[in-house]
């Protein structure tokens, strides 16, 4: 997909009309020309953070690129093989050998989908869920690891207080009296 960041400048033609003192408006021109070169650069800083949060969001079953061209962005976004796909970060380790059965209640047509997307993947649906369940269970683990770590602080962002083997709290400092 291509991004013509000059688009978003000659949009303001139209407004620029409405301007009748010429000279206001030559002024008005020339203060958009003058920061064609910044606003090309803003829109790519803003676009490569959602190729970014898109790309770390999709882990890997997508991938988006943002390219720089001379005439324009270029977005393309692409989903590779089942192969390129890569594992999870947080992999679980199953015994092959102790294998549970589920009953699963699916609305037919949704069922079609995920038979479809496993046939597309190369894998069986079994196996198509499996991964599914296995990504998104090590999702929740990382958020939640991450969630404890961000609300974890060192002692001395905690007002000198320092947490106990047992889980208590012991403060530190002088007592005024």
């Amino acid at each position: 997909m291509r991004i013509q960041v000059d688009d978003v400048l000659d949009a303001f033609a139209p407004t620029l009309e409405l301007i009748e003192d010429e000279r206001q408006r030559a002024a008005f021109e020339r203060l958009l020309n003058a920061g064609r070169d910044s606003l090309r650069r803003a829109v790519h800083d803003v676009l490569q953070e959602v190729v970014q949060e898109v790309n770390e969001a999709a882990a890997g079953a997508i991938v988006a690129q943002l390219i720089y061209q001379p005439d324009g962005l270029e977005l393309t976004v692409n989903r590779p093989s089942p192969e390129e796909i890569p594992s999870t970060e947080f992999a679980f380790d199953f015994d092959q050998g102790d294998i549970d059965r589920l009953t699963l209640r699916l609305p037919s047509e949704l069922k079609d989908i995920a038979a479809l997307a496993a046939e597309q993947g190369g894998v069986s649906l079994n196996s198509w869920l499996i991964r599914l369940v296995s990504r998104e269970a090590a999702q929740q683990v990382r958020e939640r690891r991450g969630d404890r770590e961000d609300r974890e602080e060192p002692p001395e962002q905690r007002g000198g207080r320092s947490r106990r083997p047992g889980g208590g709290q012991s403060l530190k400092g002088w007592i005024g009296g």
